[in-house]
Formats: C-alpha cells, sequence, structure tokens
C-alpha cells in the first residue's frame, strides 16, 4: 500500500479516536439507514488502515476524526463514486460546507489547534487519498464489507432521494406481457431502470460485472420489492453466463469500452440470445475517444480530473458508422438509426468547478431485429 497519509503498520496511531467516534453530524441525519453503514465502514477500515506514530501522522489523525465528527451521511455516496464509479461522475469533493454547518451544531467542539476552514485542505487530502487506496488495492477495492456497506448506502440514498444518477425510459419501449427483456453493463443506470419498471411490463434482467454495482442493485430491487426484475453479474462478451432468450437486448453506453473485433463478437453473442424477431436496442456515443483526441493538446489535458483519462477507451474515429455497418453484416435488419452531433461546453470532467472544457460528440441509437 502506497499513502503519504496512512499506514498498515503494524505499530500505527488508530483511524478512529474519540473525536470521530461521536459522529455529532450523523446523529443530526435524517438518513439513519446510511448513518449505520458510514460508522461501520470506518470501525472495520480501524482494523486494516491508520496512521504514522509521528506529529504528521497525529496531524493526518486530528483532521480525520474532525471530518468524521461532523461527517454528513452522503459521504458514503461521494466515496463509492470515487471508488468505484467515478468515470461516471468525475468531480466529487468533500462538501465543506456541511462539516461546517455540523461544526457550529456541536454543543461541546474540540480545540484543534487549526479551525475547520484552516484544516479544510487536509480533510479534503485525507478524503481523496483513502479513495485512492480503496480504488487501487484489489483486496480493499473488494473487501465484502466495503463493497456491501458502499453499496446499500447508495441504494437507501436513491431510494430516499430519488436522484437517479443516469435515467433510461427503456419501459417506454417494451409494451406489457412480452419476452424478456436484458440491459447489459447496467451500471448506475440500473436504479432509475429498477424504480421505473411497472409490474405490468415482463421480466427485466440487469447485467453488470462490478460487485458494487449488482449488490446495489440487488438491495434496491429488494426495498422496492420489484419481483418482476432480476440483478446478475456477467461479463460482456464473454463469460455472460446467460442462458435465456429475450425479447429485446438493450445496451446503452457500453460498446464503446470494446474494441471493434470485440463488439463483433458481442454482436454474435446478442444473436444467440434473442428470441425469433427480438430486438436490439443500442444507444452510445464517442464522448470518450473525442476527449482523447482533445487531451493530446497538453494544456487541455492538464484541465482534466486527475485519473478521468486512464479511465478512457480509445476506439476508431468511425466508431458510429462502423457500429452500425457491423450489426448488418452479423445479420440484423436496422429499422432505425439516428444520430446527432453534440457541442457542448461543461466542467463536468473538468479539475477546476467553473473551467468549462469544450466538448463536441456524436450520440446515436440504433434499433435492430434478429433476422429469423
Amino acid at each position: 500500500m502506497k499513502s503519504s497519509i496512512y499506514t498498515d503498520n503494524k505499530e500505527r496511531l488508530p483511524l478512529l479516536s474519540d473525536v470521530g467516534r461521536t459522529w455529532q453530524g450523523l446523529d443530526r441525519s435524517s438518513s439513519p439507514e446510511m448513518s449505520v453503514r458510514l460508522r461501520e465502514l470506518f470501525e472495520h477500515l480501524n482494523t486494516r488502515l491508520g496512521f504514522a506514530s509521528t506529529d504528521e501522522g497525529r496531524h493526518h489523525q486530528t483532521s480525520f476524526n474532525l471530518m468524521l465528527r461532523y461527517a454528513y451521511p452522503e459521504l458514503m455516496i461521494d466515496l463509492a463514486d470515487r471508488v468505484y464509479v467515478q468515470h461516471e461522475r468525475p468531480m466529487v469533493f468533500l462538501n465543506r460546507d456541511h462539516i461546517q454547518m455540523n461544526r457550529n451544531a456541536d454543543p461541546d467542539p474540540p480545540q484543534p489547534s487549526k479551525s475547520i476552514e484552516e484544516l479544510g485542505p487536509d480533510m479534503e487530502d485525507g478524503f481523496r487519498e483513502l479513495a485512492e487506496i480503496l480504488k487501487n488495492d484489489r483486496t480493499m477495492r473488494e473487501d465484502p464489507v466495503v463493497v456491501r456497506m458502499l453499496a446499500e448506502s447508495y441504494s437507501y440514498y436513491m431510494a430516499l432521494t430519488k436522484n437517479f444518477p443516469w435515467e433510461d425510459p427503456l419501459k417506454d419501449q417494451i409494451p406489457p406481457g412480452t419476452a424478456p427483456v436484458l440491459d447489459v453493463a447496467t451500471g448506475l443506470t440500473g436504479f432509475s431502470l429498477i424504480h421505473d419498471w411497472p409490474a405490468s411490463h415482463p421480466l427485466l434482467v440487469l447485467a453488470d460485472s462490478m460487485p458494487f454495482i449488482v449488490k446495489g442493485l440487488t438491495h434496491f430491487k429488494n426495498l422496492l420489492d420489484r419481483r418482476n426484475v432480476e440483478i446478475i453479474q456477467a461479463e460482456f462478451p464473454e463469460n455472460s453466463g446467460v442462458s435465456n432468450k429475450f425479447g429485446t437486448i438493450h445496451v446503452s453506453k457500453f460498446l464503446h469500452h470494446l474494441q471493434r473485433d470485440e463488439r463483433k463478437q458481442f454482436l454474435r453473442w446478442a444473436q444467440n440470445h434473442l428470441a425469433p424477431d427480438g430486438q436490439l436496442s443500442i444507444i452510445d456515443t464517442d464522448l470518450e475517444n473525442r476527449i482523447l483526441i482533445e487531451a493530446e493538446d497538453i494544456d487541455y489535458a492538464h484541465k482534466l480530473m486527475p485519473g478521468y483519462l486512464e479511465t478512457l477507451v480509445k476506439i476508431e474515429d468511425r466508431f458510429c458508422h462502423n457500429l452500425v455497418d457491423d450489426v448488418r453484416e452479423s445479420g440484423y435488419t436496422v429499422h432505425n438509426f439516428d444520430f446527432h452531433e453534440y457541442h457542448d461546453e461543461t466542467d463536468a470532467y473538468s479539475h477546476y468547478p467553473g473551467d468549462n472544457l469544450p466538448i463536441k460528440f456524436l450520440g446515436f441509437e440504433i434499433l435492430a431485429q434478429k433476422n429469423s
């Protein structure tokens, strides 16, 4: 484990101190389910991590535990986003305003050598580096307690706020009572799909390779008692473990992660898992490839969130047109092919809030039917 703040040395200072364990901020929260899981997560991490037994280590321990003393339950969402799905939500920062608000409500605050405002950058560094450890250390990232606490917190947050990261109107394309539907590489969109899926609709199978997504969606499905939704762990195009035949296979913003030979392999796989006259629905974009091209300009690259470029997959420039050609060559009849070029300026991928980056990309939809 490489870290300038945390250590797993046996002689370490504990991660949690009495100051942090007061959980003043959580006691004021209206989300007890998330608060319980935040406490359990950090008690678990306390068995794995701590701080060096030095003056610098004691300083880090102080700022970290003040952050926990005034933590907000949505800290679990921020942490999960950075560890598991930062590709979906690049800009994630510690909410210092919320921490300060909880500090102002503390009837008996400790007296650190620095104020919360002065310790803010140290808290941000501690939060960011902890997320990096959980993300980059496989044993930590796949730790069952870490996965479950963050996944269940995400589920409770979605149930409480309905603030879905991504939404997909798939239900509007599917009539009641038809063959089962598969959504490939569901990701965070699964929360809105589960929430919106009508009881009158056929079985919806949501598939993803990431345990965090699978556990979060399973928990959310059970919270909402969606009996016509199934969650499975699967990798595409290989090791899917799927044996059903589907009336619709829906693929949203996944195929741009695959190289062309892999995409062709997936299209053949889909052919074999569609019912007669079943349909393949594809929504995708070349946004990532456009960002990679723009990032060849060093000034543009330096403005991007640290680590964001490494999450992107380079594909061929004619991805959109190649894909529709490959769909036809794989034995489908294309009933609809619609694409648009978009121009935008956004700070969603920028390291500096408010510093908008120009973005130009293609978005497209393909609706194809399996040939009998």
